[in-house]
Protein backbone atom coordinates (compact mmCIF):
# COMPACT_ATOMS: atom_id res chain seq x y z
CA UNK A 1 0.00 0.00 0.00
CA UNK A 2 0.97 3.47 -1.46
CA UNK A 3 1.63 6.26 1.71
CA UNK A 4 -0.53 9.44 1.03
CA UNK A 5 0.96 12.02 -1.11
CA UNK A 6 2.65 14.41 1.10
CA UNK A 7 2.50 17.45 -1.75
CA UNK A 8 0.38 18.30 -4.53
CA UNK A 9 3.52 17.96 -6.85
CA UNK A 10 2.92 14.18 -5.66
CA UNK A 11 -1.26 14.30 -6.68
CA UNK A 12 -0.25 15.29 -9.72
CA UNK A 13 2.22 12.78 -10.02
CA UNK A 14 -0.39 9.52 -9.33
CA UNK A 15 -3.55 10.76 -10.99
CA UNK A 16 -4.23 8.77 -13.82
CA UNK A 17 -8.02 9.74 -14.14
CA UNK A 18 -10.07 12.39 -12.73
CA UNK A 19 -11.72 9.66 -10.05
CA UNK A 20 -8.24 8.45 -9.43
CA UNK A 21 -7.33 12.56 -8.72
CA UNK A 22 -9.90 13.11 -6.50
CA UNK A 23 -8.76 10.27 -4.14
CA UNK A 24 -5.56 11.23 -4.18
CA UNK A 25 -6.36 15.16 -3.63
CA UNK A 26 -8.73 13.76 -0.65
CA UNK A 27 -5.92 11.70 0.53
CA UNK A 28 -3.64 14.97 0.86
CA UNK A 29 -6.31 16.84 2.35
CA UNK A 30 -5.68 14.09 5.72
CA UNK A 31 -1.94 15.09 5.06
CA UNK A 32 -2.71 18.94 5.29
CA UNK A 33 -5.51 18.72 8.38
CA UNK A 34 -2.25 16.93 10.28
CA UNK A 35 0.16 20.00 9.57
CA UNK A 36 0.17 22.41 12.13
CA UNK A 37 3.41 24.88 10.79
CA UNK A 38 3.15 27.42 8.43
CA UNK A 39 6.71 26.03 6.81
CA UNK A 40 5.19 22.34 6.46
CA UNK A 41 2.09 23.78 4.98
CA UNK A 42 4.83 25.80 2.52
CA UNK A 43 6.28 22.79 1.34
CA UNK A 44 3.10 21.01 0.51
CA UNK A 45 2.21 23.45 -2.37
CA UNK A 46 6.16 24.77 -3.15
CA UNK A 47 6.70 22.08 -5.75
CA UNK A 48 5.04 22.32 -9.45
CA UNK A 49 2.79 19.75 -9.78
CA UNK A 50 2.90 18.08 -13.42
CA UNK A 51 0.56 19.14 -15.49
CA UNK A 52 -2.80 16.79 -16.49
CA UNK A 53 -4.07 18.32 -19.02
CA UNK A 54 -2.31 15.48 -21.75
CA UNK A 55 -3.07 12.98 -19.19
CA UNK A 56 -6.65 12.33 -19.55
CA UNK A 57 -9.37 14.09 -20.54
CA UNK A 58 -10.11 16.05 -17.44
CA UNK A 59 -6.89 16.93 -16.91
CA UNK A 60 -7.13 20.84 -16.93
CA UNK A 61 -9.94 20.94 -14.58
CA UNK A 62 -7.56 18.52 -12.09
CA UNK A 63 -4.62 21.27 -12.92
CA UNK A 64 -7.36 24.15 -12.04
CA UNK A 65 -7.96 22.08 -8.73
CA UNK A 66 -4.32 21.91 -8.20
CA UNK A 67 -4.00 25.46 -8.28
CA UNK A 68 -6.72 26.79 -6.56
CA UNK A 69 -5.60 24.72 -3.57
CA UNK A 70 -2.40 25.96 -3.28
CA UNK A 71 -3.25 29.79 -3.61
CA UNK A 72 -6.09 29.07 -1.18
CA UNK A 73 -3.66 27.31 1.15
CA UNK A 74 -1.07 30.30 1.17
CA UNK A 75 -3.71 32.49 1.41
CA UNK A 76 -5.23 31.32 4.84
CA UNK A 77 -1.72 30.57 6.13
CA UNK A 78 -0.92 34.03 5.12
CA UNK A 79 2.37 33.16 3.26
CA UNK A 80 2.83 34.10 -0.36
CA UNK A 81 1.82 31.64 -3.27
CA UNK A 82 3.60 29.51 -5.04
CA UNK A 83 4.46 30.95 -8.89
CA UNK A 84 3.60 27.89 -10.70
CA UNK A 85 -0.08 28.02 -9.61
CA UNK A 86 -0.92 31.60 -11.57
CA UNK A 87 0.04 30.11 -15.36
CA UNK A 88 -2.52 30.71 -17.06
CA UNK A 89 -2.72 26.75 -18.44
CA UNK A 90 -3.57 26.40 -14.45
CA UNK A 91 -7.47 27.63 -15.02
CA UNK A 92 -10.37 25.40 -16.42
CA UNK A 93 -11.42 26.34 -20.01
CA UNK A 94 -15.16 25.49 -18.73
CA UNK A 95 -16.89 26.48 -15.41
CA UNK A 96 -17.14 23.75 -12.89
CA UNK A 97 -19.43 23.75 -10.26
CA UNK A 98 -19.67 21.68 -7.54
CA UNK A 99 -22.86 22.05 -7.20
CA UNK A 100 -26.19 21.01 -9.57
CA UNK A 101 -29.30 22.86 -8.42
CA UNK A 102 -29.79 26.47 -9.99
CA UNK A 103 -29.97 27.78 -6.16
CA UNK A 104 -26.72 25.70 -5.14
CA UNK A 105 -25.42 27.25 -8.23
CA UNK A 106 -26.10 30.87 -7.22
CA UNK A 107 -25.13 30.50 -3.38
CA UNK A 108 -21.62 29.19 -5.43
CA UNK A 109 -21.19 31.94 -7.57
CA UNK A 110 -21.05 33.93 -4.35
CA UNK A 111 -19.65 32.32 -2.02
CA UNK A 112 -16.60 30.72 -3.66
CA UNK A 113 -13.28 31.95 -2.26
CA UNK A 114 -11.25 34.16 -4.81
CA UNK A 115 -8.51 30.89 -5.05
CA UNK A 116 -11.55 29.16 -6.76
CA UNK A 117 -13.09 32.08 -8.68
CA UNK A 118 -9.90 32.91 -10.53
CA UNK A 119 -9.66 29.30 -12.11
CA UNK A 120 -13.58 29.43 -13.47
CA UNK A 121 -14.17 26.54 -10.32
CA UNK A 122 -17.20 26.84 -8.16
CA UNK A 123 -17.56 25.51 -5.14
CA UNK A 124 -19.62 27.25 -2.06
CA UNK A 125 -17.20 25.78 0.66
CA UNK A 126 -13.78 23.80 -0.38
CA UNK A 127 -12.66 21.35 2.13
CA UNK A 128 -8.90 22.66 3.61
CA UNK A 129 -9.01 21.94 6.97
CA UNK A 130 -5.90 23.61 8.48
CA UNK A 131 -5.06 24.72 12.07
CA UNK A 132 -2.28 26.34 12.42
CA UNK A 133 -0.63 26.14 16.08
CA UNK A 134 1.21 28.45 17.99
CA UNK A 135 5.00 27.79 19.33
CA UNK A 136 6.80 24.78 17.84
CA UNK A 137 5.44 22.38 15.34
CA UNK A 138 4.30 19.09 16.23
CA UNK A 139 6.70 16.43 16.33
CA UNK A 140 6.29 13.21 15.11
CA UNK A 141 7.12 10.35 18.27
CA UNK A 142 9.50 8.28 15.85
CA UNK A 143 11.82 11.67 16.04
CA UNK A 144 10.86 12.33 19.62
CA UNK A 145 12.12 8.66 20.40
CA UNK A 146 15.02 9.18 18.12
CA UNK A 147 16.49 12.77 19.92
CA UNK A 148 15.86 10.47 23.18
CA UNK A 149 17.73 8.09 22.60
CA UNK A 150 20.70 9.93 21.25
CA UNK A 151 20.51 12.53 24.58
CA UNK A 152 20.81 9.22 26.88
CA UNK A 153 23.68 7.91 24.84
CA UNK A 154 25.26 11.30 25.28
CA UNK A 155 24.26 11.19 29.29
CA UNK A 156 26.03 7.50 29.28
CA UNK A 157 29.09 8.55 27.64
CA UNK A 158 29.68 11.12 29.82
CA UNK A 159 29.11 9.81 32.94
CA UNK A 160 31.31 6.71 31.40
CA UNK A 161 34.43 9.32 31.14
CA UNK A 162 33.31 10.43 34.49
CA UNK A 163 34.10 7.37 36.27
CA UNK A 164 37.22 6.85 34.32
CA UNK A 165 38.67 10.49 35.54
CA UNK A 166 37.47 9.20 39.23
CA UNK A 167 39.03 5.94 38.40
CA UNK A 168 42.32 7.55 37.65
CA UNK A 169 42.32 10.36 40.49
CA UNK A 170 42.08 7.68 43.05
CA UNK A 171 44.98 5.30 41.96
Amino acid sequence: MQPRPQTLAQVAARAESLEHFGRELADWLHIVRALSSRPALARSIAEAPTRLANRFREGALADAMLAAYADLLAERTRTASPTWCFESERISPEPWFAVNTPRARLLALRDTPPAFKRRNLFSPAPDLPIRLRRGRPAVPAEQKRAKNAERQRRFQQRRRELVREMIQHSR
